[in-house]
């Protein structure tokens, strides 16, 4: 007689999304800034894992269950001889103090990844270290913790179900949803001349999870026609997210509109809909700076956090004004609310920039959480210019010059080259010129390719 066999999970979070959940309190501090980039964060993950013995073991695949929640995560790093599971972030100045719910936060993070560890390998006991490691002086700032098995597992299974209750509504929310878009209709009664053969393609392209250019004159019903087989995909090709990303608030009031379209009645589709500001255009005090001690909002955010995400996860249309109104209910920051919605949204509506910069958001969570989306770009080929803006860096000819007449000498002298090399390069506008008198701003790309090897170390 064969055992049965356990059922599946049947919510599957991850730890960082875990901790951040249940381990984030007091006020929201962004004097911890400026924080390295994720590139400089990668790269001072690999300095502080090179230090280590033969035998350690860097990115450890971890997992975890509790009452059919599933928790998986990669810890930074494990050392078998010392038998010390470590999280390792990066910090830009050696000096900088690290506010206590950040650490909380972090050492819940490292916690979590002691028991998945020792639940794996049947250890009773393990070191917990948090490694703070400056990318500026290359120094690394430990903190330890000995803790038993026993101990962590408590941390852990308490973790999950201060969890589950949200998840049971995430569960519940998922169902709603796929079985409403299943049953959405188009919202006209015929198609345009163009617009059903885009929007098979659509869904075609995200059942073979491919990429699709699609080229459609004006007037055509773009917007609709693209989100509609998108979300349409999302029950059967177990999709959890849908971005809808432009160039202009134009092209994204039109996106909000078209979903608006989908759902005229209030049983349609119970979709999450979200909408992503600028920063300057969301802040209530910008004349006040990120932290508690300074703005009403940052105090004490993470405290109304829970409350404030409870309303806005059952609000249909999340856009400026709705987020607004929430945050203002509830004493929180309107954009540090829409960025915590991220995660519990289906459709999400935002600017280039959150998905394509170098600290793009929605890039990161989609892979920090393993999510499965669709992302549709309005006016791809805005897409070329504003790529040249997000990747290329621009030197500043006085402010250059400054910097080298007050470098230290290690850096002075390739910093004298450079700016000879600088100086000796013609002036697009005046070929004739053999040297430019001014030259306010050459483009890295620029100084890349007319600099020597020896200035570009």
């Amino acid at each position: 007689m064969s055992a049965a066999r356990p059922d599946p999970p049947r919510y599957t979070v991850a730890v960082r999304t875990l901790c951040e959940f249940t381990a984030k309190a007091g006020d929201l501090d962004l004097r911890f800034t400026p924080s390295p980039t994720g590139q400089e964060g990668v790269a001072g993950h690999g300095v502080v894992t090179s230090r280590r013995g033969p035998g350690y073991e860097p990115e450890v695949a971890l997992s975890g269950e509790f009452e059919g929640l599933r928790v998986r995560g990669r810890a930074d790093g494990y050392d078998p001889v010392a038998n010390r599971v470590e999280e390792i972030k990066t910090i830009r100045g050696d000096k900088t103090e690290i506010p206590q719910n950040h650490q909380a936060l972090h050492w819940a993070q490292a916690k979590i990844y002691g028991w998945l560890l020792c639940e794996a390998r049947n250890l009773k006991k393990i070191d917990v270290a948090l490694v703070y490691f400056d990318i500026l002086s290359q120094r690394e700032r430990v903190l330890k913790e000995r803790c038993d098995a026993a101990t962590l597992r408590a941390f852990f299974e308490d973790s999950c179900r201060r969890f589950m209750q949200w998840a049971e509504r995430e569960i519940a929310h998922r169902g709603n949803r796929d079985a409403g878009l299943q049953a959405l209709a188009f919202p006209h009664a015929t198609f345009r001349d163009g617009q059903r053969l885009l929007a098979e393609s659509v869904y075609k392209a995200n059942a073979s999870a491919r990429t699709l250019m699609a080229q459609a004159p004006t007037g055509i019903g773009k917007s609709i026609g693209t989100v509609f087989p998108a979300l349409k995909a999302m029950p059967t090709q177990r999709l959890d997210k849908v971005f809808f990303l432009s160039a202009r608030s134009t092209g994204r009031a039109v996106a909000l509109q078209a979903t608006a379209q989908l759902r005229r009645n209030p049983d349609d589709a119970p979709l999450r809909v979200l909408e992503l500001m600028a920063r300057d255009k969301a802040c209530e005090h910008p004349d006040l700076a990120c932290h508690g001690e300074s703005c009403p909002l940052a105090r004490g955010f993470y405290d109304r956090l829970p409350a404030a995400r409870d309303a806005a996860s059952r609000a249909a249309l999340l856009d400026r004004n709705a987020v607004r109104e929430i945050a203002r209910a509830h004493e929180v920051c309107p954009y540090y609310l829409a960025q915590e919605m991220i995660r519990w949204s289906d459709l999400v509506v935002a600017d280039y920039n959150y998905y394509f910069d170098r600290s793009a958001m929605l890039y990161a969570l989609t892979a920090l959480n393993e999510w499965r989306v669709s992302v549709l770009v309005d006016e791809a080929h805005n897409l070329v210019e504003r790529g040249r803006a997000m990747y290329t860096a621009t030197l500043d000819h006085t402010a250059f010059r400054g910097v080298r007449l007050s470098a230290p000498g290690a850096l002075k002298r390739p910093m004298d080259k450079v700016y000879r090399q600088w100086n000796a390069w013609p002036n697009p506008a005046r070929p004739t010129m053999k040297r430019a008198r001014k030259s306010p701003r050459l483009s890295w790309k620029r100084w890349r390719s007319s600099a020597p090897p020896s200035s570009t170390t």
